[in-house]
């Protein structure tokens, strides 16, 4: 299992990164006036992330632990976004590059999840929901679209969305750490036994993802 421990453990290491970066992010932005580094350094970590779930999903199937890399909606939802990224022209498109860019012309909508939840990490990065849906169902995911949709509660949140007068869908971001944190949280809860921590990352989001609080798609919050 050392290759399964091995790569839970870069997974970690990644976990790690992202929010040392989007603490960074503050430095580039009022330090040195430099927000597009910054924004660039949050955005490779963040698909960092995404890699390395591919890669952990990849070492569980070859350990023979799971039939295919799309064991659960919230971990297919990470692999399609990252199919995208891979294998369709742009860049993660998200709020902090939108705003930097003057790109979003609107107000735009942010979705968080589990808002009743003190535990939950309030990150500010948010990557749009339009994009990845178009993105997936214009790929050979697209038959994996209506799943994510109905796990992450989309529908309903658009008919919110579209129902209030300050609303626009195409101008909506959903909270990349709630993608993230449910991917990870399912992986840790479903085949954690299988693996063992092999550096201080790795212990530390090992025993952490064990007892953190599932994502309730149907606890969101929508800021305008």
């Amino acid at each position: 299992m050392s290759k399964l421990n091995d790569q839970f453990d870069v997974l970690s290491n990644t976990l790690r990164l992202l929010p040392e970066e989007i603490i960074r992010l503050e430095y580039f932005i009022k330090g040195i006036n430099e927000p597009e580094e910054g924004i660039s350094n949050v955005e490779i970590a963040c698909l960092n992330i995404f890699n390395s779930i591919y890669g952990m999903m990849c070492a569980l199937k070859d350990a023979e632990l799971v039939d295919s890399l799309y064991e659960h909606d919230a971990i297919t939802t990470i692999l399609c976004i990252r199919h995208i990224l891979q294998h369709q022209s742009g860049r993660l498109k998200n709020n902090l590059r939108d705003a930097w860019s003057r790109s979003i012309q609107g107000a735009p909508v942010l979705i968080k999840y589990n808002v009743t939840d003190p535990g939950m990490a309030d990150s500010p990065l948010y990557i749009s929901v339009v994009w990845f849906q178009e993105g997936i169902s214009n790929s050979n995911n697209a038959k994996r679209l209506p799943a994510i949709n109905k796990f992450w509660n989309l529908e309903a949140i658009k008919e919110q969305v579209d129902a209030s007068p300050h609303g626009d869908w195409s101008l909506t971001y959903i909270c990349v750490m709630a993608l993230i944190t449910e991917a990870v949280r399912k992986i840790v809860t479903e085949y954690g036994n299988a693996i063992t921590a092999s550096g201080y990352d790795s212990n530390v989001y090992l025993d952490h993802f064990k007892t953190v609080n599932a994502i309730d798609p149907k606890d969101y919050g929508i800021i305008t």
